[in-house]
């Protein structure tokens, strides 16, 4: 009997995420304000911006402290690194992989804002990467990033996803 009822339960699991996650993105209760979106968006854009020079100098601890303490950081290799000592190790390690890196842009492309302390953002950076013994290389690359906004009122990642590639040229999207 106990198997029938499991039976019976599972259909009902992707109804039940589902209503989940629509209660998560619903409008906040009536009296709750709703979090101001403009105001987010600067305050990432403000994060968002520090990427470029800790990577250009280089700087694995500049680069650990856009995190929160139990981050995880996904490079496009595969390679996690979770916490903040973890992420600067991880840092230091891809930092070592080319001569020098001068970003161009990074750019959010999608804010999803879940509360007045958490969101979610989809974004692109180009870059050029010099590796050891390479010409220069123009990249893109678009990340995933969930944000936490702290008790200090910044705003770091959470949790990052990273896809980067070279830049796609005219000839190569032709079908």
């Amino acid at each position: 009997m106990r198997g029938s009822a499991v039976v019976h339960l599972v259909p009902l699991v992707p109804l039940v995420a589902l209503s989940a996650l629509a209660g998560a993105c619903a409008a906040p209760p009536a009296g709750q304000p709703k979090p101001d979106e403009n105001a987010i968006r600067a305050a990432l854009n403000t994060e968002v911006a520090k990427f470029g020079p800790a990577i250009t100098a280089k700087d694995a601890a500049a680069a650990a402290k856009l995190f929160t303490e139990d981050a995880t950081w996904i490079l496009p290799d595969a390679s996690t690194y979770t916490g903040h000592a973890n992420i600067e190790t991880g840092a230091k390690k891809f930092f070592e992989t080319f001569e020098s890196a001068v970003m161009d842009q990074i750019v959010i492309d999608k804010l999803v804002v879940v509360s007045d302390s958490e969101a979610v953002t989809f974004s692109h950076g180009t870059y050029t990467m010099t590796e050891t013994g390479k010409p220069p290389a123009k990249h893109v690359n678009p990340f995933a990033d969930y944000w936490k906004k702290g008790n200090d009122g910044t705003w770091r990642v959470a949790y990052e996803i990273n896809a980067d590639g070279p830049v796609p040229t005219a000839a190569s999207t032709k079908p």
